[in-house]
């Protein structure tokens, strides 16, 4: 999940409509949204960094003495202290704002990445998977909170697209690198490895411009969703249940096998990053491009009868790829599974920031995100040991049967009662 993701992943100027009243507590007016444009790019630079360090770590690792096992270490210690800070950083955005949160979770991602450029040694790795961690649940509790606060309801399921775009194109430009290695080592005469860690180093530094940016876009920002600094409390914890019950039963299977496809085309079908990175690039981007459709499929089918029917869809894919023999089907099935997959997360964080108080989108969001995390960490770790004891098919199975239990929730949960969640509670 990225995922997650969890990914696993902002805003564009709202289109024209007439004139409406003002915005509730929490909303920006409708300049907010060019603000929130400026702050989704000023996120590129991190996120490219991020894409190449998927590949590097799925997949390159494998080549310098990592094991599966250990590889599946490293996401969940990220996972782990994704976990244990989205919520308490999610309750403080919701009290005290989201700009110090946000920008200090750039920083510390920042400073993550450029570890992984100066030192291959695992116990140092896994120290920098944790600030990798906090990062995401420092960015990840105020993300969507600050994007839903910046625009109006009419508009979110648009803006919640064009972040997601922004994200997957960026990162999976950071995954297509490895694929440029073997022209370009031979060309200035480079070994893999130096290449692999030069690279590393240049786009950790190049990260730094993305706390920077945040600063500046921010810097005069006002927190209006909270002005009595109160917490709202625990509100709605029924509805919560049923959101984290859907996302716990995607997130536990999307870790057995979504983090580490790279390292699973390794195993099953010998191939490098040179060859797993551009797929998973080319996956990326064009999730990123599918996300352009959300709104569209939202507004002809329903916004959450078009999160059951591509989220269906994309699993019929996931399960074929475990028994496809041939490396370039594999890949093509991936892309596929991947765009189907992925044309809902926009719509559901829409969905999610909207039945739900302006007060309370941090916490929401950190909720949803831990409850997300915390089975896909575990079972990142499971899915190693699996892929590493030769069981390649098992992941997918697994996968796709957690899958089709979430998905079994979210019909019984919320398109079944779709009339309750079909307007926004407040804000």
């Amino acid at each position: 999940r990225q995922s997650t993701s969890r990914g696993r992943g902002c805003v564009w100027p709202p289109m024209t409509a007439p004139p409406g009243p003002p915005p509730a507590s929490g909303e920006a007016p409708r300049s907010g949204a060019s603000r929130a444009t400026l702050l989704v790019v000023s996120l590129v630079p991190i996120f490219l960094a991020v894409g190449f360090l998927q590949v590097v770590m799925s997949v390159w690792f494998l080549t310098v003495g990592f094991s599966a096992f250990q590889i599946g270490l490293l996401i969940t210690a990220q996972s782990a202290l994704v976990i244990l800070s989205s919520i308490p950083l999610g309750i403080a955005s919701d009290v005290y704002g989201r700009r110090l949160i946000l920008l200090a979770g750039t920083a510390a991602g920042s400073l993550g990445l450029l570890a992984f450029a100066l030192t291959t040694d695992f116990a140092y790795l896994l120290v920098a998977s944790g600030v990798l961690g906090f990062a995401e649940g420092a960015t990840l509790s105020t993300w969507n909170a600050l994007l839903a606060d910046l625009t109006e309801q009419s508009s979110r399921n648009k803006v919640f697209s064009q972040s997601f775009v922004m994200i997957n194109v960026a990162s999976g430009v950071g995954l297509a690198l490895p694929g440029l290695f073997p022209f370009v080592g031979g060309a200035l005469g480079l070994t893999d490895y130096a290449l692999h860690q030069q690279t590393l180093l240049l786009l950790g530094l190049l990260s730094f411009a993305s706390p920077a940016a945040v600063a500046a876009i921010l810097r005069r920002h006002r927190e209006t969703h909270n002005p009595g600094r109160k917490w709202s409390g625990l509100k709605n914890m029924g509805t919560l249940a049923k959101l984290g019950f859907v996302g716990g039963s995607i997130g536990f299977g999307a870790g057995f096998i979504i983090p580490l496809v790279g390292t699973w085309f390794s195993l099953r079908f010998g191939v490098s990053d040179a060859y797993s990175g551009p797929v998973l690039a080319l996956s990326n981007i064009l999730i990123g491009v599918a996300a352009f459709a959300s709104p569209r499929l939202a507004a002809r089918w329903g916004q959450m009868n078009a999160i059951m029917i591509t989220t269906a869809a994309s699993v019929v894919f996931m399960l074929s790829m475990a028994f496809i023999p041939l490396v370039n089907v594999a890949a093509a099935f991936y892309v596929v599974r991947s765009g189907l997959m992925n044309m809902a997360s926009p719509l559901l964080d829409s969905f999610s920031m909207s039945i739900f108080p302006a007060e309370q989108r941090g916490l929401v969001s950190a909720v949803s995100n831990t409850i997300f995390r915390l089975p896909n960490s575990v079972s990142t770790s499971l899915g190693g040991f699996v892929l590493g004891l030769g069981l390649l098919e098992l992941p997918f199975l697994i996968a796709s049967a957690l899958y089709a239990v979430g998905l079994g929730a979210f019909l019984v949960f919320f398109i079944a009662a779709k009339g309750r969640y079909s307007a926004p509670m407040s804000g």
